[in-house]
């Protein structure tokens, strides 16, 4: 007979869930081996011999999870499926596969007398095999007359030879210690006992690491034990909770269960591998895209832990990419599972084995920390918390040695920042001498009282002013905090002992607006201030290029250029950096230059980016640090709301109306266009004609009447500068502009600010131009406008309608975007080689690893006393390890 190929596709599907419970005819081997696109390769005997054989067993292939009804029918006439045997079984023909499969195509096929089944193959359980025999034996003649003995199921077959249904009961779990205790195959590993060494130490030296399985793991970034040791499982699987099969129900989150492979399917054409798991009772589809190499890793019957996320698909339980480990591999108690590489196919059961064999080959390690700090600290030794972390007991063993391993990084960390803490309290400083004579009466004539923080923060600068040390300091602080009165007050302390100060912007925007505001409160004290720009200056540059050399400008205020060559200083004593993300090494050196007599002018950072401490103290880790977290006397809040929309030609949507309302009583408005990227980065042409098409629409729309002027990057700075000017001179009442305002403007009158477009903003950005309004004696109001699809936008949203402190702010960008999305964190781990701790979620950690580092260096700066502790704080200084042996 000939078969279409859906067919051809149902039958070779039937005969393969037979097969994998043990069953198999000559007919089913050969054509399981068959393409069923290729329809000349399924001769029409075949076809005939193999429909008849499955259907033999129709009564059992429902509970195989075969559509019976799907499958062709028998033509009339048909031989019979097999001839009883004495004893009412089926001959079993005893022939080998090759011989099975020759059999397929011999001319003097048996057709008449009978079906022969081929004898199961040897590689399947003893327990398979009486399986096959319960199965075969309840079929008979297909002659005239004959009907086909009800089959049983399939857990019936089971059950007949006392297996249960082919999911073995776990009962094999040994302890951490006795998988470790096994002896591996190789020698103890050749290295000199420091964790450090282990980076020479290649992975191919472990136990079945082999030629292809080294270049994969070379490729996924483990080329070396260290390599492989530090890489800390992402999560365990706990064998001793385990859902049965029974219990499962789609849209279970990490469900944990043991299953047997039952089918295997693999389309190289659609890049897929489907694995059929299961009992036969309780069946779960499990499909890996582009996952190809998994096809090799199981085989039908194998029992595996399967762990992930259930859903359903066409009725049916199914699995994206779950978790599968053969049971054989995994008796601990937990199972380490790690991250990863589809792309160079490192998969957990190959780093888990690694790493087993190189713990068991590991007889001890140097540890640097001494035995008192880690009784205190209760931590493990290092040896002991790597077994912890790779082949743990439990979770708090696993917890606890990851711990230990997070600590020694963070240790190592401030161990190298505070080694350059003192090298750069080595150097030569300016040693000021603060009278009090311009900053008491400055801020006794202050209209309001300085928070608590702003004099606390200025109590701490003066001590370290008073230093001989370089001061090297981080003034934190939240948007309108008033971190300018702190940079002012240090300004005025340098000054009255003689010494220049100069404050530097990271833009021209924000040093001219410093620029005003210092010239306003500090030169009726007859304090000289001067600006130093690109254009535009309120006099000949050549002529404050003299002034300052002759040490008649007390405080000039520019950008970053003022470190170029040309600049000279006649005393400088004092540099202020406002929005700088880092002040690096490179620019200490041009300023140290800058300074008198080859002493270090004193450096104050100032940052209005609220970051959690623990990111503070790494990215600014050797700078001291002082926050402002409370604000002056009289400001008021700002009231956000959220709205989905606001067209600019609708002037009765709530967001133009409140501008126009505040307009109508002497305020002024800022409209900020959208976030535009292109190629993953802000494009400021873009934005800017966004910004013009804005502005544009709403002159002829919804704020038609109002005096409405544009700001963007791309215009040149004069036109812009003019603009600028025009708004704070109320000579316009709505400023459209791009994310230029972000930082750095203040117009107190300006009380109402609309961000369109607002989901595409992160929260720290929107905090800041949140900042623009608010600034005066007027509360303000901030409309977002913007509709999200997504759970984070919508945090962001509410976020930002339910505090305006950006501390919290700080932390609730923490809890929606994890760990390393706020500004510095992520790189400040990576750049300080931390592999296993997270500079956020080890606050706690960290903190402890800060102050032991200062004990330790109080007792011993150059690390004598701690030969392994220097050795490995050289490898974290990298370049600047000649720190290290400084006297």
């Amino acid at each position: 007979m000939q078969l279409s190929l859906a067919q051809r596709a149902r039958l070779r599907d039937a005969a393969d869930r037979l097969a994998s419970v043990g069953v198999c005819t000559p007919a089913m081997d050969s054509a399981r081996k068959r393409n069923v696109r290729d329809e000349s390769s399924w001769p029409p005997r075949l076809s005939l011999q193999l429909l008849v054989d499955v259907r033999a067993h129709a009564d059992a292939l429902p509970a195989l999870g075969v559509i019976v009804e799907s499958l062709p029918d028998l033509p009339a006439g048909a031989p019979g499926a097999g001839e009883s045997a004495p004893g009412g079984g089926v001959r079993h023909s005893g022939r080998d596969e090759e011989s099975a499969e020759q059999s397929v195509q011999d001319s003097d096929w048996p057709w008449g007398s009978g079906t022969r089944v081929a004898a199961p193959s040897s590689r399947e359980p003893k327990s398979q095999q009486a399986v096959v025999s319960s199965l075969v034996a309840s079929t008979v003649s297909w002659g005239s007359g004959t009907r086909v003995a009800a089959a049983p199921t399939v857990a019936e077959s089971f059950a007949a030879v006392g297996v249960e249904l082919a999911i073995p009961h776990i009962e094999d779990n040994r302890s951490a210690a006795a998988v470790l205790a096994e002896k591996g195959s190789g020698e103890p590993l050749l290295f000199d006992g420091l964790l450090d060494s282990l980076r020479g130490v290649p992975v191919d030296d472990l136990d079945g690491v082999g030629e292809t399985t080294n270049e994969k793991m070379v490729a996924g970034g483990v080329s070396s034990v260290f390599d492989l040791l530090m890489r800390v499982p992402l999560r365990y699987v706990d064998r001793t909770q385990l859902a049965p099969l029974e219990t499962l129900v789609a849209g279970t989150k990490q469900v944990t269960f043991v299953a047997r492979v039952l089918g295997m399917k693999t389309d190289w054409e659609k890049r897929y591998v489907r694995f059929t798991l299961g009992d036969h009772r309780t069946n779960i589809s499990a499909m890996f895209f582009h996952a190809m190499w998994m096809g090799q890793r199981f085989h039908r019957g194998d029992v595996l832990i399967v762990q992930g996320d259930l859903g359903e698909f066409n009725g049916a339980l199914s699995m994206t990419s779950p978790l599968l480990e053969l049971m054989s591999d995994s008796t601990a108690p937990l199972l380490a599972i790690y991250p990863q590489s589809q792309k160079h196919s490192v998969d957990t059961w190959m780093l888990r084995r690694a790493a087993v064999d190189a713990l068991r080959r590991i007889p001890a390690l140097d540890d640097p920390i001494p035995a008192p700090l880690l009784v205190r600290r209760k931590l493990p030794t290092r040896l002991a918390a790597l077994r912890s972390v790779h082949v743990p007991e439990s979770k708090a063993d696993a917890d606890l040695g990851r711990n230990r391993l997070a600590y020694d990084e963070l240790l190592r960390l401030q161990l190298a920042l505070g080694v350059l803490r003192n090298a750069q309290a080595a150097e030569p400083g300016v040693t000021h001498t603060p009278t009090g004579k311009l900053v008491d009466p400055w801020l006794a004539g202050l209209p309001y009282t300085p928070t608590g923080a702003q004099s606390r923060a200025i109590g701490q600068i003066r001590k370290d002013m008073v230093a001989a040390r370089p001061m090297n300091r981080l003034l934190q602080g939240d948007v309108g905090a008033g971190k300018t009165l702190v940079l002012a007050a240090t300004a005025l302390m340098a000054i009255e002992g003689g010494y220049q100060a100069v404050l530097m912007a990271p833009t021209e925007i924000l040093a001219r607006q410093h620029f005003e505001e210092m010239a306003e409160v500090l030169r009726p004290l007859g304090v000289t201030v001067d600006l130093l720009v690109s254009r535009g200056l309120p006099r000949p540059r050549k002529n404050v290029l003299a002034d300052l050399a002759g040490g008649h400008v007390n405080l000039l205020v520019g950008t970053h250029s003022v470190l170029s060559d040309p600049v000279v200083f006649a005393n400088l004593g004092v540099a202020l950096i406002d929005e700088q993300h880092r002040f690096g090494v490179d620019q200490r050196a041009v300023l140290a230059t800058k300074g008198p007599g080859g002493s270090t002018p004193d450096i104050l950072q100032a940052t209005a980016t609220p970051i959690p401490r623990t990111a503070a103290i790494t990215t600014y880790g050797d700078v001291e640090l002082s926050i402002l977290d409370e604000k002056p006397p009289g400001r008021t809040p700002t009231v956000t709301t959220w709205l989905e929309s606001a067209t600019t030609d609708d002037p009765n949507s709530p967001v133009w109306k409140s501008i126009r309302s505040e307009i109508s009583q002497g305020r002024q408005a800022f409209v900020v266009c959208p976030l535009v990227k292109v190629s993953g980065q802000d494009s400021e042409t873009k934005m800017a004609a966004a910004a013009e098409d804005t502005c544009v629409a709403l002159e002829a729309g919804a704020l038609a009447g109002l005096r409405i002027g544009l700001a963007t990057g791309k215009q040149k700075p004069d036109v812009r500068r003019e603009m600028m000017r025009a708004f704070k001179e109320r000579e316009l009442d709505v400023l459209v502009a791009t994310t230029v305002i972000e930082v750095g403007v203040s117009v107190p009158n300006a009380t109402v600010i609309a961000i369109l477009d607002a989901t595409k903003f992160g929260l720290a950005q929107l905090h800041q131009l949140r900042g623009r309004v608010g600034r005066g004696r007027w509360p303000g109001h901030c409309w977002l406008v913007g509709q999200t699809n997504s759970e984070d936008g919508v945090a962001r949203m509410d976020a930002m309608c339910e505090t305006d402190d950006g501390f919290v702010l700080a932390d609730r960008d923490l809890q929606i975007r994890g760990p390393g999305s706020l500004t510095g964190s992520a790189q400040a781990g990576r750049d300080a080689g931390l592999l296993v701790a997270d500079l956020i979620d080890d606050a706690r950690i960290h903190l402890a690893a800060r102050a032991d580092a200062h004990d330790i260096l109080a007792r011993d700066p150059h690390l004598h006393r701690s030969q392994l502790m220097k050795r490995e704080v050289e490898a974290a200084l990298g370049d600047d390890a000649h720190y290290l042996t400084k006297s």
